[in-house]
């Protein structure tokens, strides 16, 4: 039986979870709280409590030899992770886990004026927020090039889907750009960026970043429309 270790088991996370356990996977994840461990318990997840926020709350986490997800959002001031820095301080030489799933952001390439990107484009982060992913992902991939551990690291656009659409925006009736000012964005659904992790966990290559959307970009406004 797979093992599966999901550090940031919420609206992806689960979703992850399920799909893994569906294939027969034992999965385990980290939770802050009684209160978020409890759905999981009631789904045949094992959960651990610790705060990465808090790093001696952490202990001696079950990664060894497992696939693992990490779905764990920066804090949102700075231009770095200490969440990743307090995660990547959990392991030790007999605790490392097989693999590495990393969400990070699309907007670590900044604004390209509506060109068409790659994942050879270098990153050209213009918020903090979009520092703080891109600060993730290199310390991420620097560990795991030193403990020999694979990473694969996956840049999302907007993520949508239940409880992630814009129904009381259209509600209020807020107005939208006009189509002609609308620069083109891209998204992807929750659900399908579920199924994408679980490919990356079975495909990517180790070391490799994928950009993840959709493949239909289209404006805000035709989104909301």
């Amino acid at each position: 039986m797979k093992a599966v270790f999901i550090v940031g088991c919420g609206y992806i996370g689960q979703r992850v979870a399920m799909l893994e356990k569906a294939r027969g996977a034992e999965v385990s994840a980290l939770v802050r709280s009684d209160e978020s461990a409890r759905p999981l318990h009631n789904a045949g997840i094992e959960t651990y409590k610790g705060d990465l926020d808090n790093p001696a709350s952490l202990g001696n986490l079950p990664f060894a030899g497992k696939l693992l997800y990490y779905f764990v959002p920066p804090p949102s001031e700075g231009k770095t992770d200490p969440r990743m820095v307090s995660f990547l301080s959990t392991m030790t030489a007999s605790n490392l886990p097989g693999r590495i799933v990393l969400i990070s952001t699309s907007a670590v390439y900044g604004d390209c004026h509506g060109e068409w990107i790659t994942e050879e484009r270098p990153p050209r982060p213009q918020t903090d927020r979009a520092f703080r992913r891109l600060s993730a992902e290199g310390m991420l991939t620097e560990w795991g090039k030193q403990q020999d551990v694979d990473i694969v690291i996956l840049r999302v656009a907007g993520i949508y889907g239940p409880g992630r659409l814009p129904v009381q925006h259209l509600q209020e009736g807020r107005p939208v750009l006009r189509i002609k000012e609308a620069p083109f964005s891209n998204r992807i659904h929750a659900d399908d960026l579920s199924h994408i992790c679980i490919a990356a966990a079975d495909k990517g290559i180790s070391g490799s970043i994928y950009n993840i959307s959709d493949g239909h970009p289209t404006t805000i406004t035709n989104y909301f429309c």
